[in-house]
């Protein structure tokens, strides 16, 4: 017998395939089943297609599994994130807008690319955002696959979206400084929630030895305050877990290491390690109870439309009133003006959403040609690639960047350097850079080296493109 309301989560990852089923009855959420799978190496295309059928066909005959209601999250690093921030009054034409934008926040052309986004919050001025972006050609093979099981998926998520909707469910946003850790192998992913709200991610390669320097390295390089290390508290999930999880509890320096909450979850008696399939989990969440989140990667033709009655609706109603005015007669008069009343105040209720409309229309003209003027503008740019290769020529080898923000004809560059005042005098000889300068005043860290800790200056430099080449 299948149950109605039950979600499968397809969780597929760089060497593993893990599914989930979720069940909710009476107000609980179960997990009925779930499957750890290791794969064979990613580059084996043609053998991990067969694989992934022969293994997701399997689990739905096993759970009578409803087709219908599956939900999917592919490898993180498959795809761009970005959060960002944009003027309210793109908000009318958001999706247009990220799409013109796109190429400055990818390494693809925006023809090349699916993308979802989501309004993290906003003010009088701005909106925070967050925008996944994805090639094309990465999501086909999995869409592929899952075509010749016959699944449709409701949505196309990352881990990292799923694994903060479990989180969030669980009521874990108390406004305190939270990392979600993801420790997989071979890459780890940290999530930053500050304020109760999804700040910024992290996904690097997880190296073979040093694995908690490198993680500890990664937060306090994230540019949170120097204090933020001593009262953050780590959440730690992930296939590799069960090792990292002792040896982050083992340094002094966190203040909390614990695996992250799933007490809201039942599941299977004597059921225990959960943590590692922490995000998998909440890969079908979405499909049994509202979740915060609703980042979805499938491409917006294939997505199940909702239908609009409003309009539809409006024309029965005239057209009742009609009808019934001429067959019930004089006697039932004042039973149609009731009607008729109540069509006349619909269409009153309706007049403000059509002006909004129009409204929105004479916007989206004002802002095409916003966009126009810009692209003349920005036509001339020097290419990023370019400006990347003149640093790395540049550049002493002990300088260590590690931010590069490109904004209308500037650079901002944020790094450590032996000697920070040195770099001016060599980014002002390059032809292809002007007017550079200090953003912030330089000040000294010191660096934990094996025999002996070494001082390092920290800086942050702004340049402009040399005029010419920049098109200003």
């Amino acid at each position: 017998m299948v149950i109605f309301n039950q979600s499968l989560g397809i969780d597929f990852r760089p060497n593993h395939l893990i599914l989930t089923l979720l069940r909710k009855a009476f107000g609980k959420i179960r997990l009925v089943a779930y499957k750890i799978h290791p794969l064979g190496p990613e580059g084996q295309k043609e053998g991990q297609e067969g694989q992934w059928i022969n293994l997701i066909g399997h689990f739905i005959a096993e759970h009578q599994i409803n087709k219908e209601r599956v939900f999917v999250s592919i490898p993180r690093e498959k795809v761009v994130v970005r959060f960002l921030r944009l003027p309210v009054a793109t908000k009318e034409n958001l999706r247009k807008v990220i799409e013109y934008e796109a190429p400055k926040y990818t390494p693809f052309d925006k023809e090349e690319a699916h993308f979802d986004y989501q309004i993290l919050g906003e003010d009088k001025e701005w909106l925070h955002l967050i925008v996944v972006f994805m090639k094309k050609e990465e999501l086909n093979p999995y869409l592929s696959a899952l075509k010749k099981i016959g699944i449709v998926p409701l949505s196309i998520q990352v881990p990292s979206v799923a694994a903060l909707n479990l989180f969030f469910y669980h009521g874990e946003d108390k406004g305190r400084e939270t990392v979600l850790l993801d420790v997989g192998e071979p890459f780890f992913e940290m999530n930053l929630i500050r304020g109760g709200e999804w700040r910024e991610s992290f996904h690097l390669p997880l190296p073979a030895e040093k694995k908690v320097e490198k993680i500890i390295d990664t937060f306090t390089r994230s540019g949170l305050t120097e204090d933020s290390l001593s009262r953050a508290i780590f959440f730690v999930h992930g296939l590799a877990s069960e090792k990292t999880l002792p040896a982050l509890q083992k340094t002094r320096i966190l203040n909390g290491v614990a695996p992250p909450p799933l007490d809201r979850i039942e599941a299977g008696i004597g059921e225990s390690r959960l943590e590692s399939i922490y995000a998998s989990i909440g890969v079908p969440l979405k499909g049994v109870t509202q979740t915060r989140l609703d980042l979805n990667l499938l491409p917006l033709e294939m997505r199940k439309k909702v239908r609009q009655v409003g309009k539809p609706l409006f024309l029965v109603f005239l057209a009742v009133a009609i009808i019934l005015s001429i067959t019930w007669g004089m006697g039932v008069y004042s039973q149609h003006q009731n009607a008729l009343e109540a069509l006349r105040a619909e269409v009153k209720k309706r007049k403000p959403e059509i002006d909004a409309i129009e409204k929105t229309q004479k916007q989206k003209g004002e802002l095409a040609k916003e966009i126009a003027e810009f692209e003349k503008i920005t036509s001339g740019e020097v290419p990023k690639t370019e400006v990347l290769k003149e640093l790395s020529q540049i550049l002493p080898s002990a300088v260590w960047v590690w931010n590069i923000k490109f904004s209308a004809g500037e650079v901002e560059m944020s790094g450590f350097a032996d000697s920070a005042s040195d770099l001016i005098p060599l980014l002002d000889k390059s032809p292809l850079f002007e007017k550079v300068e200090f953003l912030a005043p330089v000040t000294k860290e010191r660096e934990r080296r094996t025999g002996g800790d070494k001082e390092k200056e920290r800086f942050k430099i702004k340049l402009r493109l040399e005029g010419r080449r920049a098109g200003s």
